[in-house]
């Protein structure tokens, strides 16, 4: 090691000094100081790039770091910065103020630069991004002998973090198997599913670091939100926002990529499913390092394939409930004509035969027919009643349906967001309660309101079922409301159930509605 020259034994020693972190950033960080050491540059920056070029992040030395915040805003690649990706080798000026492609500009809180030294970092033949020296200590400028260490460096550097990226990489899937193993084992019941689905985009948020994830299901031009973590007040307007891309991913089962800034990315994802109908993951505005653009797409793919089996199984279940019910209603039907009808058969056979008895035997034989006409009547009230209490059409689909309808009233489609077992959490009659104040909560919108958006939302939990109606309108002021009109019938409505009615509205922000009934209905 004494007889290396000074420059390889520097060399070396920042060599072994980055290969000793496996941490993509700490790496990073290890090159940049590195390169500022053997150089003797006071200030060093490594810029990582999209794939478009585009600057997404900056990784300083410590004397940059200390000033970042007061400069505030990241370069754009103009200049002498611009000069480094443009022409993909190493450039080195002794004075930047006299060079022709200088802007001569910086931020304010910048400090000014002298001396540039700039050079390409390749990773497998790619450009990763671009290592910036400034202003040589000393008054001098960077020799041949610093532009042959850095771009050495550079070239060894790009090993060091392909390795830290794949490293990266490995402990990221090993995190998201660790996340969704457990999920979906036991999906026996309609609330185990909705558990299921929630914590697969709980633990999909938190590898992601999302703003939010949300399961979108899609029918033609309706919107409904199913499963939500995160910042859910954004959630409405985004989908909305963004309406086009979910419905063309889902109709195209083509993921789709949105960079977002900040190295932040937006990932829409098809679910495809068999049974459940067609609908889209979205994580909204995911943190993507260097390492995860690769691999983040696919592994939310795959989780949108679990969630897709979670779905089609819980449908298979719902399904399966309502042959069983049919089977169920043919047994009725069957009960009818074996028992009720044989038994009326009978009865009028008895009654025929009575035309030739004596007065007191007639009586006797009239008595006996009523009686079994009695128990075929309570018979028959049975079977209605047991038809009548079987599941119909779940009452999903018909607000679905019933937001369809007032799509062409108010010119545009409500978006829909449901949380937890809706279906399963009233008795048919409450359900039909909850159909009608929704028809009326969304003609008091078309009637007044010039809204251009609407959410509807519907929550079940094991006490409660509400109903929330909220719109952008013009809104009012409830204290010149009078208290019975518009809101009177909801109002007794909900009150009939056991439940309440709350009503938040001002001029300009809109109205919002609020209906809550016990859940047992």
């Amino acid at each position: 090691m004494d007889e290396l020259p000074p420059e390889a034994r520097a060399l070396l020693d920042a060599v072994v000094a980055i290969g000793s972190d496996l941490d993509l950033r700490g790496v990073l960080t290890r090159i940049v100081e590195a390169c500022c050491q053997i150089t003797d540059a006071e200030f060093g920056v490594l810029a990582i790039v999209d794939d478009d070029g585009t600057f997404i992040d900056l990784v300083p030395n410590r004397v940059v770091g200390e000033r970042f915040q007061g400069i505030g805003r990241m370069p754009e690649g103009h200049g002498l910065l611009g000069l480094v990706p443009s022409e993909q080798r190493t450039i080195r000026v002794d004075h930047v103020a006299a060079h022709p492609v200088s802007t001569g500009g910086f931020p304010d809180a910048h400090p000014p630069i002298d001396s540039f030294l700039g050079a390409p970092v390749l990773v497998r033949g790619e450009t990763f991004g671009h290592l910036y020296l400034g202003n040589k200590r000393g008054d001098e400028t960077f020799s041949a002998r610093d532009q042959a260490l850095v771009e050495a460096l550079a070239g060894a550097a790009g090993a060091m973090i392909d390795n830290a990226r794949t490293f990266e990489q490995v402990e990221w899937r090993r995190r998201w198997i660790a996340g969704t193993a457990e999920v979906g084992g036991d999906l026996s019941g309609t609330v185990r599913v909705q558990e299921a689905l929630d914590e697969l985009v709980v633990s999909l948020r938190e590898l992601c670091n999302a703003r939010f994830v949300a399961y979108v299901r899609i029918d033609g031009d309706q919107l409904e939100i199913r499963q939500i973590e995160g910042d859910g007040a954004a959630a409405g307007r985004v989908v909305e926002r963004m309406a086009d891309t979910l419905q063309h991913v889902a109709s195209s089962r083509v993921p789709e990529r949105l960079v977002e800034k900040h190295a932040r990315a937006s990932l829409v994802v098809p679910v495809t499913t068999r049974l459940a109908g067609s609908g889209v993951l979205l994580v909204e505005k995911a943190q993507e390092t260097p390492s995860l653009r690769g691999v983040m797409l696919d592994l939310v793919a795959v989780t949108a394939t679990q969630l897709g089996l979670i779905l089609d199984r819980d449908q298979a279940l719902r399904d399966r409930a309502r042959l069983l019910v049919a089977k169920d209603r043919d047994r009725i039907a069957r009960d009818l004509h074996d028992l009720v009808i044989q038994r009326l058969f009978a009865t009028g056979m008895q009654l025929q035969g009575a035309r030739s008895l004596d007065v007191d035997v007639l009586r006797e034989r009239v008595d006996g027919a009523v009686a079994e006409l009695d128990v075929a009547i309570k018979e028959l009230r049975a079977a209605i009643f047991e038809l009548g209490t079987g599941s119909g059409r779940p009452l999903l689909d018909d607000v679905r349906g019933l937001l369809t309808e007032y799509a062409v009233v108010l010119g545009f489609q409500p978006l829909l967001r449901v949380h937890g077992p809706v279906d399963r959490a009233l008795v048919p009659e409450a359900g039909t309660h909850v159909l009608t104040t929704l028809r009326e909560a969304l003609s008091n919108v078309a009637r007044h309101a010039s809204a251009r958006s609407v959410s509807v939302e519907l929550t079940a939990s094991s006490a409660w079922f509400r109903l929330r109606v909220s719109d952008d309108g013009v809104g009012f002021d409830p204290a010149t409301v009078c208290p019975g009109s518009g809101s009177g019938n909801l109002r007794s409505r909900a009150e009939g159930l056991g439940g309440h009615l709350d009503l938040a509205s001002a001029p300009g922000q809109g109205t919002t509605l609020e209906w809550v009934i016990p859940a047992v209905g």
